[in-house]
This record gives structure tokens, sequence and C-alpha cells, in this order.
């Protein structure tokens, strides 16, 4: 395990070739039990180790186009790919050189300092990137995937946090992740590094097929939905008063137009409760409640699995998860019942389609349950993709109260209307999002991605993320263990 080391004393020329920074924080030293490490720029290209994008600036931006631009919010923390909706578009007609391309490997430099991903190509269009976002050029493919791996990992995110300067609005690492030090086996595993590529690639597209498989969904529920051109009509004094709403949003072109579709359904509508399913919030955490309870963010012997709703992604996988262990007992959310968020983020959901995954969540979570048992999974899966079809189509921004994401309390529940699909379309958006397919996480097999449905992709990238946390954590601590030692702890998860 990486631990943060300071010094008792800095000699005058490390002061002086750190430009006379007398900052504490520069001077901490970010230290793991193997002693075989190199710095990163040994794994890149001698002439040209990063590629840097560029600034086309605002004029250059337009609604949508066949250039897109990566930007530093398009790389986060808990993502091996890079997020599709935080593209902005490019106009063609300037001239980009600095094109990046599938299987390329970015690198915050400014912001979110440190961050990384791998870039796959989702519309099949020409992709630029943002002065801040680096391209690393590696000196060969078995570097690329076993470096970015350590990239993710919390010991080369604290060395380069450690030697950039803090006190600044936006931090600037410049070169210095360049000194950054990755470690290598002791011992010779050939192994190791296909390995790393499977993995890594095996995370990166369960998340490119779960964006994808989200925008099937969105775009059959629109078809089947959507079916009549509007025309806009400004609200009644009477659908004011019946509201009891003077917000603005809610009387939007938008609203107006999904709610008359929805009324207008050839195969009707119900209400929440018609179509066999029930509310409650989610488990409060305070002490009163649970008792005495301690979160942490690594698995303790009789903790439960905690999942805030701001925790699920756009595309539905869960980014990251805590655990809770406490006094009193903790109910967990069983299969068919769907996690909403109620607050903050309002509208994103994860439906639970078996048995094995059992967690619980906080007060922000709204729980929706069927209230008889043989209600088919595949309602469950409508009603959840259904719910957020409509945060993606900026319904529930418009319906949520208050700042900083909106409240969509559980009294506001009566002004959502569920259109009856029939069964074929409501299976081919179960299947979407369900569909068991064996996947091994040490071989890349991108037609069992394609062909699992979203919630397998979201537990398949667990267990190769948590691979991956056990080989890192094994190589900094100088305890690798054989291949086939991985390949039970991945078949055991």
């Amino acid at each position: 395990m990486s631990n943060i080391v300071t010094p008792e004393a800095i000699p005058i020329q490390q002061i002086i070739s750190s430009n006379y920074s007398l900052s504490p924080n520069n001077y901490k030293l970010v230290s793991v039990k193997n002693s075989k490490v190199l710095p990163l720029r040994n794994y890149l290209d001698e002439k040209m180790p990063y590629s840097q994008g560029i600034e086309p600036g605002s004029i250059a931006y337009v609604n949508h186009s066949s250039v897109g631009f990566l930007r530093n919010s398009c790389i986060t923390r808990y993502n091996m790919n890079y997020s599709p909706s935080k593209i902005i578009f490019l106009n063609p007609r300037y001239d980009f050189s600095t094109m990046i391309e599938p299987m390329d490997v970015l690198l915050c430099k400014d912001a979110n300092i440190g961050e990384s991903c791998l870039f796959i190509n989702y519309e099949n269009s020409v992709y630029t990137h943002s002065s801040g976002v680096l391209r690393l050029n590696f000196k060969s493919d078995a570097f690329k995937f076993y470096c970015l791996a350590f990239l993710k990992d919390d010991y080369f995110l604290q060395q380069l946090d450690s030697m950039t300067p803090r006190g600044s609005t936006m931090r600037h690492a410049g070169e210095k992740f360049l000194d950054c030090l990755i470690p290598l086996p002791l011992q010779e595993s050939d192994w190791l590094f296909a390995a790393f590529d499977q993995l890594t690639k095996n995370i990166a597209y369960s998340e490119y097929w779960c964006h994808r498989k989200t925008v099937q969904t969105n775009e059959l529920i629109d078809k089947e939905l959507m079916i009549h051109n509007v025309e806009y009509e400004y609200p009644t004094i009477d659908q004011i008063v019946a509201a009891k709403r003077l917000d603005a949003a809610l009387y939007s072109p938008e609203v107006h137009a999904l709610f008359l579709n929805i009324q207008q359904y050839p195969w009707g509508h119900s209400s929440l409760q018609e179509v066999g399913f029930e509310l409650k919030r989610g488990p409060n955490l305070a002490k009163r409640d649970l008792g005495r309870s301690i979160q942490s963010s690594k698995y303790k012997k009789n903790f439960n699995v905690l999942i805030y709703p701001s925790d699920i992604s756009d595309a539905g996988y869960v980014l990251r998860s805590s655990y809770i262990g406490a006094r009193n007992p903790i109910w967990f959310l069983g299969i068919s019942d769907i996690l909403f968020a109620a607050e903050g983020t309002v509208g994103k959901t994860f439906i639970i389609c078996d048995q094995n995954m059992r967690f619980t969540t906080n007060f922000h979570g709204t729980i929706i349950s069927p209230i008889e048992a043989k209600t088919p999974i595949e309602r469950s899966i409508f009603l959840g993709q259904f719910l957020s079809y409509l945060r993606v189509k900026g319904i529930f921004s418009r319906l949520a109260v208050g700042g900083q994401g909106g409240s969509f309390a559980i009294g506001y529940w009566d002004t959502i209307r569920i259109p009856n699909f029939p069964d074929d379309v409501v299976s081919q958006i179960a299947s979407l999002y369900h569909s068991p397919v064996r996947l091994n996480p040490l071989e890349f097999d991108i037609n069992g991605l394609a062909a699992a449905g979203i919630f397998e992709l979201n537990e398949f990238r667990i267990v190769c993320r948590s691979v991956i946390d056990v080989l890192c954590s094994d190589i900094k601590s100088c305890a690798l263990k054989s291949q086939m030692h991985y390949q039970e702890y991945a078949d055991s998860l």
C-alpha cells in the first residue's frame, strides 16, 4: 500500500530545484515497499512522450458536428472511459491537427490533474482534445494498459498531488507527471502485461456498451411515445391553480409535449400505483435510526455495501460504492427494486435484477418496489428505464423543486404518468438492461460485452476493477502471485 512520508530535513539543492518553493506540501514523499520503480517518462517515447491538445476558442463551438472536442471535464476518477455526455462539438471548417485515435491514453495536466482514461470512439467521428488534456505516446502497447491501471491508482495520484503547488484557482501539473513513479514486478511475469490489457479494456468497453445501450433504450422509448407533433399552448389559470406551482419550467414546451403525447398514447397510461409499484424513502443513516455506525471506503468484515444515488452514472452503472457497519439492523434493496435519485441528480436509476447484489442507500434515494412479488422483472426494468429517459429528456430537471439539482419528493409523483407500452417493446427495453452473458475478466470478448445487458456489464466492471486493485496492490507490496491465483480470485467474486 502507498503511504505519504514527511522527510525530517530537505536539502537546499532540492529547494532550489523546486523554484525556491517553501510549501511543505511540495516535499511529501510517496513510497511503496517495491523498490523496482521507474518514472513514467521511461515508459513513453523519448522523442515525443506526449501530444498536447488545442484551445480553439468558443467561436468554434457548434451544437453538433463531426468533430468532437474532449475537455478535462470529460475525464473522471471513477471511469476508465471518458464521459460522452460531456463532449462538445467544433466547427469542422477549422483546421485541427492534434486528433486522438481509439485506444489512446489521455491524461489531465490541469484542473482535475492526474485523471486519465482510455479513449474509445462512440460515433465514428473525429475527435480533438483541449490543451489541458495530453495524449501519452508509449514505447509499446504492452506498457500502455499496464501504466493506465497505475495512472488510476492512488499511488500515482498521491505522487502527482504532492508535486503540484496548491492555492491557485486552477492547479497546473506541467510536466511533473513524467517524474511520477510506476512500479514493476520484481520477477519476470510475461502474463502480467496481457492481464492488464484485458482488464482495462474490459472495464472501458463495459462502460462504452452501457452508454450505447442507454442511447438505444432512449431511442426506443422516443420512437414509441413521441409520435404527435404538439403545438405549445400557454397554461391557463385553472391549470396553474390545480398544479399549485408557479415555477415556469413545469409549463415549458418540453414538459407540455411529453405530457400530451402520454395522454394521447394509443395504449393508454397509468399512475405508478396502477402499474403495480409503490414508493418509500431510503433509510436515514443518522444515529437515531441505525445506532452507532461507521462508514469506510474499504471493505471490513460484517460491513454492508452502501451506494449513494449520486454514485450512479449517466449510463446506469455504479461508479463507486462504500461500506457501512451499524449497531442496528440494516435493510437492503431486493430483486426488482428500483433505486431512484430523488435529490441532486434527480432521475438517475438502478434496477436490481438478481439476488446477489445486496446493498443499502440513504435518505436521498427513493425506493420503487413492486406491490406484488409476482410482478415480472421486465416491468421493473421498463419503469426504471422510462424514469431514466425522463431525466435524459430534461423532464425531471423541470419538475424538481429547489436548488443544487432540485428535489423530487414522493408528494410530486402524481404528476408522472406511465405509458402502457406493449409487451414486445417492454421486452426489447428489458433485454438491453438485463441479458446474462458469461464473461471472464482476464479475457477480452468484445462480442460478449456487446451481448450483455447494462446490469451484467455493471457487475462485470466491478469484478474487473477489483482484480486490477488486487494486482496493483500486490505489485506495490512485492507480493505478486501466479496467474492462476488471480483467475481463481476473479471466479470467486
